[in-house]
């Protein structure tokens, strides 16, 4: 995308994004943001505007994962679990779970009976005795293994809101392409480029560079830009999934 003669504000030096950050919070129906990193309080803004139903869309790395000392991964806040109940094996574990202690003696009685009647029986005939018996407790073995393998609880998982999140480059090989740029647009009327990540650090201490956007032409070609960019599969990403087993447990039972 190029762009020439626009007129835009630019401003260089710590606390770049203090006006950025204003402008997203009074964000009237939608914010959109390209940031490798993130910094857990700025992600709650986000979460807090999405429950006033504006609308977010985020591109990030997965560079989102770090921790920050004992707070919660990034990620985390942006994955919701679902379980799913399989009522059949649920039903079929708990009716072998009221025949626990009587399969458990039954099995214990074969074995002694087959014990002893090879021990009485020491001719072929003990053979025609035992073999019965432990087919009998090969069922009840089979029997309670299949139980126990099946899965009760299965797991998917939906985002809070839309999202992307991009490998790094050190973790998989395109060409090394490095999602590197900053983009923040704000009711696709007000546009920000520049150097600050959408993380403390950027928008707050640290000395960066950012140009904001106001002309309808500038922003609208920004927003298409996003757009493709959001739907561009030449970056290969991390599934939801993937991040939900990472970050949740997953009990089968």
């Amino acid at each position: 995308m190029f762009l020439n003669a626009t007129k835009c504000d630019i401003y260089i030096g710590t606390s770049a994004g203090a006006k950025l950050i204003k402008e997203i919070e009074n964000a009237e129906h939608s914010v959109k943001i390209l940031s490798p990193f993130l910094s857990p309080f700025l992600v709650q803004k986000l979460i807090g505007l999405h429950h006033r139903n504006i609308n977010i869309q985020l591109i990030t790395t997965d560079t989102i994962e770090d921790f920050y000392g004992d707070r919660k991964r990034n990620i985390y806040e942006l994955i919701q679990q679902q379980i799913h109940t399989d009522t059949e094996a649920k039903n079929s574990r708990k009716q072998w779970t009221s025949y626990k202690r009587f399969t458990t003696i039954i099995t214990y009685l074969l074995t002694g009976l087959a014990i002893w009647v090879a021990y009485a029986y020491q001719d072929a005939k003990a053979y025609f005795l035992i073999i019965p018996i432990l087919l009998l407790l090969f069922f009840l073995q089979s029997l309670k293994s299949k139980i126990a393998r099946k899965r009760v609880f299965s797991y998917s998982y939906k985002k809070l809101f839309p999202f992307k999140v991009v490998v790094a480059p050190d973790k998989y090989d395109y060409n090394g392409m490095y999602l590197h740029g900053k983009m923040y647009i704000i009711d696709d009327r007000i546009a920000y480029l520049g150097s600050l990540n959408f993380t403390g650090g950027g928008t707050k201490k640290n000395y960066e560079t950012r140009i904001r956007f106001g002309t309808k032409e500038a922003v609208d070609k920004m927003v298409y830009e996003f757009d493709e960019l959001f739907n561009d599969e030449k970056f290969p990403e991390v599934s939801i999934q993937s991040w939900g087993k990472q970050l949740y447990p997953e009990p089968i039972n």
